[in-house]
């Protein structure tokens, strides 16, 4: 049974070779039975406007995972109600899952402002697994210094989603920044329904 879960929060839109990168190095790094990419319709910091139809980037990720057994795309905020707040998700993940551990995986960007987030003290009550992002770099937190909170030595990816969007607007390669099947299926647009 797999107890030890990794959770990689983000909306993933689309998902791309830094994310694969990271939830592999955490995955190998932790000793992880499973990494969850739990993916958020609309981040409570993101204009709906500017994110990709939820169903069409769920098929998409599922897509990926279905070949990747140790990386699991999870619906579970399908199942709850906006904002999508990561406090409540996490509340409604470990009364459903209490058998299971898991750990939080975090942008070094997120955990500079995750005192903004909605009942952020029940997020540091989980272990927080933060990878470096480069314009962090040099930004300290002072949740750093939190004992559930510890810096990795990830590798630093410089590929964003709003970059591959831009280049299949542009109909340039995108062949180098997303995995081969999702590449596929955001170039032909027809097999996403």
């Amino acid at each position: 049974m797999d107890k030890s879960i990794g959770l990689f929060f983000g909306t993933f839109d689309p998902l791309h070779n830094g994310h694969v990168s990271i939830a592999k190095y955490f995955l190998t790094k932790l000793n992880l039975d499973k990494i969850w990419l739990v993916i958020t319709p609309l981040s409570p910091f993101k204009k709906a406007n500017k994110v990709s139809n939820y169903y069409k980037r769920f098929k998409i990720i599922d897509s990926y995972c279905k070949k990747n057994e140790n990386i699991i795309c999870s619906d579970v905020e399908f199942n709850l109600n906006p904002p999508y707040n990561t406090s409540e998700t996490l509340e409604f993940l470990t009364k459903e899952y209490p058998e299971k551990d898991f750990t939080i995986i975090l942008g070094q960007d997120n955990l500079n402002t995750l005192h903004l987030w909605s009942n952020y003290n029940l997020i540091l009550e989980h272990k927080i697994c933060v990878y470096p992002r480069k314009s962090e770099v040099n930004k300290k937190s002072k949740l750093l210094d939190h004992p559930n909170v510890n810096l990795y030595d990830a590798p630093i990816m410089e590929i964003s989603s709003t970059l591959i969007r831009n280049n299949i607007e542009k109909n340039i390669s995108i062949s180098n920044l997303v995995p081969q099947e999702i590449e596929e299926m955001l170039l032909n647009k027809n097999k996403v329904c």
